[in-house]
């Protein structure tokens, strides 16, 4: 049996830096109720080969995303390029602590069987926590009672989990300020736990706020492991004056300390990603290749899920 870290987000080789947009769409909602939008992808692959894809469908409220709702669904591929929806919802928002929305959904393995899937969950006017839900077969999930990470001086999410070479699991988050505490850094940041559930925050500085394409902020992670141990980061990096969203990246040697590689590696423009790529989650090929999903956004604000491919 190879050892659990090699489970989930493990890529044979390191994916780098280098991607071309793939220029189609992965996927898109519609809604009666008026624009939908598809955001934050996972993709995990299945036993039989083929890829399931879980992401959120958000639909914006009165007050923009403030009041938004969101459910988690899921699609399949037996190539990663064409998506077939799978009927219902995979999550919806629940009591207490997930009413308004779930979203970032990030599935692993347990070590026991089934999945965990760690998410975001929001209430109205309080901050986002990371949550987590079981599944035997990726398909029906139950959310599992209490918080995973959460406060009430910051907002967390967009959740990514790998097990490290002690079979503990370690989960990177977004760190937010909320309400009167705006003025602190947004950071990733990373937490550590011997059973999936009890998380501890680790007190390194993992990937700090900085710099004009960080001048907004920076979130979603996307964490891969290497053979020989190391770890590769995508993350969104924002900026202000105008906004713009980019996927940028950093490297680590034990998945604690990282340093940024220089330069982007996925750019906002052409069509439908006018104003933002953002959300990366990326994938290992069959021919050696990856390919990275990620969250796109145009003029007119739609947003929907893209695909780009390393060269």
């Amino acid at each position: 049996m190879p050892p659990l870290w090699k489970s989930v987000h493990f890529h044979k080789t390191d994916p780098g830096v280098n991607w071309v947009k793939d220029f189609r769409i992965s996927i898109e909602e519609q809604s009666p109720r008026g624009v939908c939008h598809a955001i934050t992808p996972n993709v995990t692959r299945l036993r039989d080969g083929r890829f399931r894809m879980y992401y959120s469908a958000l639909i914006y409220g009165d007050r923009g995303f403030d009041d938004s709702t969101a459910v988690i669904k899921s699609a399949i591929s037996s190539d990663a390029v064409h998506w077939d929806k799978e009927p219902g919802n995979r999550l919806e928002p629940f009591s207490p602590d997930a009413t308004l929305r779930v979203l970032c959904p990030d599935v692993i393995p347990h070590p026991d069987g089934g999945y965990r899937m760690y998410f975001e969950g929001s209430c109205l006017d309080q901050p986002s926590r990371v949550m987590s839900a079981r599944s035997n077969d990726g398909l029906h999930w139950t959310p599992e009672p209490g918080v995973r990470i959460g406060d009430d001086v910051y907002a967390y999410g967009s959740p990514r989990g790998v097990y490290d070479d002690e079979s503990r699991t370690r989960l990177y988050v977004h760190r937010a300020p909320y309400a009167r505490h705006a003025d602190i850094q947004r950071r990733i940041v990373s937490a550590i736990s011997n059973d999936g559930v009890n998380f501890t925050i680790e007190s390194h500085t993992g990937i700090a706020q900085e710099g004009e394409l960080e001048s907004l902020t920076v979130y979603a992670p996307e964490v891969i492991r290497l053979p020989n141990g190391n770890y590769r980061m995508y993350y969104a990096g924002w900026c202000t004056e105008p906004i713009h969203g980019r996927i940028l990246s950093a490297t680590s040697f034990d998945g604690i300390d990282w340093k940024k590689d220089p330069g982007i590696c996925l750019d906002y423009g052409g069509d439908y990603q006018e104003v933002k790529v953002s959300e990366p989650c990326v994938i290992e090929l069959d021919d050696g290749s990856s390919r990275l999903f990620y969250e796109a956004n145009d003029t007119t604000g739609r947003w929907r899920v893209m695909s780009a491919t390393n060269r």
